[in-house]
């Protein structure tokens, strides 16, 4: 494991820092927080990087992150939505220290 402090790979670990208190967000239960879809702007504006990261994760984690802003669904749907999109978070944040701090190639 081999750690370059270039702005690009600070940059990511913010961007992991930011995903965890989203994730802790959602956990709680906070689920009209906009810190998931900030979340996904910054991973948006990040895969145009030199290291983008796998598209169908970013693009799956914000669909489930938008249907999570709707009011309408029952309490146990709106938790499954809830756990998927940290679950995406999750995975992009994996895909993040993978190439922050190994040779990147995890989802690649």
């Amino acid at each position: 494991m081999y750690f370059d402090a270039t702005p690009l790979n600070m940059t990511k670990l913010l961007v992991v820092a930011l995903a965890i208190v989203a994730i802790v967000m959602l956990m709680r239960g906070r689920y009209a927080s906009n810190i998931p879809l900030l979340f996904y702007v910054v991973g948006l504006i990040m895969s145009s990087a030199d290291r983008p990261t796998d598209s169908l994760i970013l693009y799956v984690g914000l669909a489930f992150a938008l249907i999570l802003r709707f009011e309408f669904m029952g309490k146990g749907f709106t938790k499954f939505i809830a756990i998927l999109t940290s679950c995406a978070i999750g995975l992009e944040v994996l895909s993040y220290l993978d190439q922050v701090f190994a040779n990147g190639t995890m989802f690649s």
